[in-house]
């Protein structure tokens, strides 16, 4: 089963890593400034299979899914309240550009309310008490926020960074294996879909890389831009700890669950279509 569920998540993470790559590739805001800086990180810091095997096994079950949407609840929230009040001119000049189209935590939260109600459970039973992973990276968000308004740096860009361009790049490509895995409406999961900014999904990802070497020029210094990029290593080390989900402990057998959902699903849909 060990074998097979790393072989899965290996699978899981390669079709969404290829299309990446071609985009980063053949663009060109992300060749110079902070958007170049911050892409370093992907090659040091972004562990595809982990996360190719955690979002296989938030398909495991509806339960499962719910922590880890929770869990995303809580980080987007945490992220977003943040940049909505920061105080730094460089997080401003990025969020307020794109807050209205990159905004997750409404979304998120009607996800949340989806699946409890699914399991049978009331809109109160959405509440979940988040994990020690889940709890350690909105700490770091919110110190990082109190960080940038302190000293006008834009660490807060780093976590942008981070899960915006993660959603933009593969996201809307996972959610109808969710569909399939565990039953969920055809508008689900909400928070895959950018809208039209999601469909010109290439023309959006170059116009944030322009802003966030904008915001880098603002900042002014080499060291406040490798901050910058420091804290998307940061964040990138949060989120393999959230997708591992130690508390849950079964990221193998669960991968392994989800991915043969997934399979299932796909086959009834095509038989049912």
């Amino acid at each position: 089963m060990g074998t097979l569920a790393k072989r899965i998540g290996q699978l899981a993470a390669r079709s969404v890593e290829s299309e990446s790559s071609n985009i980063i590739k053949t663009i060109s805001a992300n060749k110079s400034g902070l958007s170049k800086a911050l892409d370093t990180t992907l090659r040091t810091s972004h562990d595809m299979k982990v996360f190719g095997l955690g979002t296989a096994a938030s398909m495991a079950s509806l339960p499962r899914y719910a922590r880890f949407t929770a869990s995303m609840h809580a980080v987007y929230g945490a992220m977003e309240t943040s940049m909505d009040q920061s105080q730094s001119p460089a997080v401003a000049h990025t969020w307020g550009k794109f807050s209205g189209d990159l905004r997750r935590a409404g979304a998120l939260q009607a996800d949340l309310n989806e699946a409890t109600a699914l399991m049978g459970h009331t809109p109160a039973d959405s509440v979940i008490s988040p994990s020690e992973a889940t709890s350690a990276y909105v700490a770091a968000i919110e110190a990082d926020a109190r960080s940038d308004d302190e000293t006008g740096g834009a660490r807060l860009l780093g976590h942008l960074y981070c899960r915006y361009f993660a959603d933009l790049f593969g996201g809307q490509a996972l959610a109808g294996p969710y569909r399939w895995a565990l039953n969920l409406g055809a508008a689900s999961p909400r928070h895959y879909d950018f809208g039209d900014f999601g469909k010109e999904r290439r023309a959006s990802i170059e116009k944030i890389y322009e802003a966030l070497n904008e915001s880098g020029e603002m900042l002014g210094t080499d060291e406040a831009c490798e901050a910058v990029v420091d804290e998307a290593r940061v964040a990138f080390r949060h989120n393999v700890l959230v997708y591992k989900d130690k508390e849950e402990g079964r990221l193998l057998a669960d991968g392994a669950l989800g991915m043969l959902n997934m399979a299932g699903g796909f086959a009834r849909s095509r038989f049912s279509g």
